[in-house]
Formats: structure tokens, C-alpha cells, sequence
């Protein structure tokens, strides 16, 4: 008994010892890493192994680890456990997390009153089944998603849009949180976004980029813990990862000679090419344009020529996606690029295999698991002859919005249609 109370008061005073916390500022996660403070062992989930860790880094028992200051404090002792789990069971009054842009922010909790800045920001938190905290909405929403798709958030305040923000507009109307799209482009900076928003916590989001299916996990995790719906979210990751990782097993032993070369191009720009297009790769083809640059390249015809893609993908604003069943405008933009003279020697070309998806609706976060089975059967038909996209697309609307909406007879959401 006298053993058990010595242990016990020993471990209480070690609790009480802090080890300090350097390179806050600029922590380097490599790998899936779950970037919220609490997340003690750096791994992609936070629970009571981050409780462990984190005591066995007061016993100098572990390396010390950034991401272990759950009070974001500069240091590790005791109150980071408390702290942590709270955040494990979902009491916390602050999380500070690792934005997409790489610095701390203490968001408070709960969250009742959220802008999303972007239809990507947007669409996740329909996802959640949090747009009841959505208290303004940007102007680029009804435009290209449309006003079913929104059912109602169109009644909103307008806020500008990304690349514009209505500063005033956005302080009046109280948000606990600012989903901020990208951080380097427009007016919308985010050390501008800081400055002209006092009193309101922004985030960079930067769903945008880099179109990489393998960064939605730890996304959705973590705006499901800073919403309060984590288990919306874990149950949004298992349905994505049951079919990315279904086409990613089909298409791993293919050999190169059967993955079609495919040339991305942007809704903007035919010669504007999505360097970093990894939904074509996913579902088997190969992006010629890989390796050109982080983003968008703008390449010549005769590069295009030269390197001779099988397919040609382009995004499409030429729809309002849900708000239309005239598929004029996606029809008229493929026959201009079937249409250009100096493409038609291109394989693509000549075979009629370029295909369009619309944008927003299906080809970006956080939904881009649509347009990823759309090329997966436009890439390998025979492969994927049991994969109906139609399907996936109504699945997620089904089970992750409220949406009452039959996307094979409603809806301009890739061009050509798919064959029944």
C-alpha cells in the first residue's frame, strides 16, 4: 500500500514538471499527420495513445513533439494531458490547429457561426451537416453550383468572394470562424484577412490544391473537430476511402502500356495545364503534365502535339451542374477542341476521347471521389465495367446532403453522358 502511494505521489510530481517546447512557429510535418495540437505521437487520429505519449514526454521517456503543447503554451506538463483529453472526448473551449498553411490558430469551441469564403469550404461543411453554422455565403456559389445544389444558403448575406471580400459585410455579421480559400491570391490574403476581420479566428483552408485525393483524411478530420462533427466526418473519410482505394487496387498492376497518357487542362484555358493533376493518376492514366510546375503551366499547342495524349480532360464552367438539363454549353466547348485544326493529328483527337466535368460540383474537394470514377471509366471501361459514377454521385448525395435530386435523369455533369 505505502509502495502504491510513493508511485503515486512520484508520478504526480512529474506530471508537474514542464519541458519546454521549441519551433512552434514553424512545425514540419512530414506524412499523414493530423495537424491539432494534442496530437502528441503525430499520427492521423488524436486518443488516449497521445494521452500515453505525452506523459511519457514529461518522464523523458519520449522526443519531445510540437504537436504535444494541446494548450499551445510553449511547453508540456500536466495541463497538456487535461487539455488533451478533452479534446478526446469533445469538451474542449479551445483547439489549435495547424492550418493549410502551415501556421497555429486557436479556434474557440464550440463553433456556431461560420463563413466559408469558397464553394469547396462550402460543400465540406454540407458534407458534416454543418451548413445550419453557415451565416454568409459568397458570391461565386450560386453562380457556378447553383441555387438547388444550395437549397436555401443562396437567402444568406453575401460576403464578395475569395478574391474580394466585403470586410465589412463579414464583420457584421459575427462569425466565430473565416474559411479562408487561399491565403496568396486577391485581397483575401490572410495577414489581410487578419487585419481587416478583428475579433474573427481565420483559417486557410487551400482545399484547392494540390488536387490530391490522399490529403481528404486528415481534412475532413480535422474541420470535423473544429465544427464538433467528428463522426460525421469519420463516416464521410470511410465512404471516400472505400471507393478511392477500390480504384487505386484495380489500377496498381497495370502496366505502363495500358495507362492512357492524359493531358489536364483547367474550366479557363485549353494550353493552361493542371501540373498537378493526381485524379488522372488514381484512376489510372498517366499526366503528361507532371513534373511542369506546382499548379497551373501554360504549355504551347506544339507541346501538346509532340507528347500526343490519348485523353484529353478539361474542367467546365459551361454548366450550372444541378440548376440544368441542357448540356448545350458543355456540348459546344468539347466540339471547339475537337474542332481546333492543330490538334487534329492528336490521338485524343482523332479518337474523341476528351471528356469535360463540371468544376465544382464533382472535380474538387470535397467531392472530387465522383469525378475520380468518371475518368476511371472513361480511362478503363472494361476495367471498371461494374463502376456506375452515376451511382457514386448519388450515393454522396444520399447520405451527405439533403439534397432530393436523380442525377441520371437531372443534371449537365460531364460531357459526353456515360452509356447506361
Amino acid at each position: 500500500m505505502r509502495k502504491a502511494a510513493l508511485a503515486a505521489m512520484f508520478l504526480g510530481i512529474i506530471l508537474l514538471i514542464w519541458i519546454p517546447v521549441t519551433g512552434l512557429a514553424d512545425v514540419n510535418l512530414k506524412g499523414p499527420i493530423l495537424g491539432i495540437f494534442g496530437n502528441a505521437n503525430h499520427d492521423g487520429v488524436i486518443d488516449m495513445r497521445d494521452v500515453t505519449h505525452t506523459e511519457r514526454m514529461i518522464q523523458g521517456l519520449e522526443s519531445s513533439q510540437p504537436l504535444a503543447d494541446s494548450t499551445y503554451d510553449g511547453k508540456v506538463d500536466a495541463s497538456d494531458i487535461t487539455q488533451t483529453e478533452k479534446v478526446i472526448v469533445g469538451r474542449e473551449t479551445a483547439l489549435t490547429i495547424l492550418d493549410n498553411d502551415g501556421d497555429a490558430v486557436t479556434v474557440p469551441r464550440p463553433v456556431n457561426r461560420v463563413i466559408p469564403d469558397h464553394m469547396t469550404s462550402l460543400a465540406a461543411m454540407r458534407v458534416l451537416d454543418a451548413q445550419d453554422m453557415i451565416v454568409g455565403i459568397d458570391t461565386y456559389a450560386e453562380k457556378h453550383i447553383g441555387s438547388i445544389f444550395l437549397q436555401g444558403l443562396t437567402d444568406l448575406p453575401a460576403i464578395g468572394d475569395f478574391f474580394n471580400p466585403d470586410y465589412e459585410a463579414i464583420v457584421s455579421l459575427r462569425p466565430d470562424v473565416y474559411l479562408a480559400y487561399r491565403s496568396s491570391y486577391g485581397q483575401g490574403g490572410k495577414n489581410t484577412l487578419k487585419e481587416k476581420l478583428p475579433g474573427v479566428t481565420v483559417v486557410e483552408t487551400g482545399y484547392y490544391t494540390p488536387y490530391n485525393p490522399e490529403n481528404l483524411t486528415l481534412d475532413i478530420r480535422k474541420l470535423g473537430y473544429i465544427l464538433g462533427k467528428r463522426e460525421r466526418a469519420e463516416a464521410y473519410i470511410d465512404w471516400y476511402n472505400g471507393y478511392l482505394n477500390m480504384i487505386r487496387q484495380r489500377v496498381e498492376e497495370l502496366p505502363a502500356d495500358r495507362k492512357p497518357r492524359v493531358y489536364p487542362a483547367p474550366g479557363w484555358d485549353l494550353y493552361n495545364s493542371i501540373a498537378n493533376f493526381k485524379l488522372a493518376d488514381i484512376a489510372g492514366g498517366i499526366n503528361i503534365c507532371s513534373g511542369l510546375g506546382p499548379t497551373y503551366v501554360t504549355v504551347d499547342p506544339e507541346w501538346v502535339i509532340k507528347h500526343n495524349p490519348n485523353v484529353i480532360l478539361k474542367q467546365s464552367f459551361a454548366s450550372t451542374a444541378y440548376d440544368t438539363d441542357d448540356a448545350s454549353g458543355m456540348k459546344a466547348e468539347r466540339d471547339a477542341i475537337l474542332n481546333r485544326a492543330e490538334l487534329d493529328r492528336v490521338d485524343a483527337v482523332r479518337k474523341g476521347r476528351v471528356y469535360l466535368w463540371h468544376m465544382y460540383t464533382s472535380g474538387m474537394f470535397p467531392n472530387d471521389i465522383i469525378t475520380i470514377a468518371y475518368i476511371a471509366k472513361w480511362l478503363h471501361p472494361d476495367l471498371f465495367a461494374d463502376l456506375d459514377p452515376h451511382a457514386v454521385h448519388q450515393e454522396y448525395l444520399d447520405r451527405f446532403t439533403t439534397l432530393d435530386f436523380d442525377v441520371k435523369t437531372h443534371g449537365v455533369f460531364v460531357y459526353p453522358p456515360l452509356e447506361d
